[in-house]
């Protein structure tokens, strides 16, 4: 938390809620995985409390996290995510550029700007 409190405008986190009830979160970060230290910026942390899944925060959290990218002037922002999950976000525009990656066998995703 301290490194997101310099003046940098890598890593930043977004929180969604509901007045004062945490919905889920996301960051935004330098490099997500150690074996492609060459992509950035990446989405990373994405989280949405269970009670909330099924609603779109999850999508809408990640959409809003690529935009601040592009917003930082990136033209791609990256993903990396479990084979069982890379449907959830290519599901709403994101593609796959690499799988198998790491010990975890990661699909690295992408999305540009629009």
């Amino acid at each position: 938390m301290q490194e997101m409190l310099n003046d940098n405008a890598l890593p930043f986190g977004l929180v969604a809620h509901d007045g004062g009830r945490y919905l889920g979160s996301t960051l935004i970060i330098s490099c997500d995985l150690d074996e492609r230290p060459q992509y950035a910026p990446w989405v990373a942390a994405v989280w949405v409390e269970a009670e909330h899944r099924g609603r779109g925060i999850g999508r809408a959290l990640v959409g809003r996290a690529a935009e601040a990218a592009f917003d930082l002037g990136h033209d791609i922002a990256y993903l990396c995510a479990l084979p069982e999950r890379r449907s959830f976000y290519e599901g709403f525009g994101w593609r796959r550029l690499e799988e198998n990656v790491g010990p975890h066998g990661l699909t690295v995703l992408t999305r540009s700007r629009e």
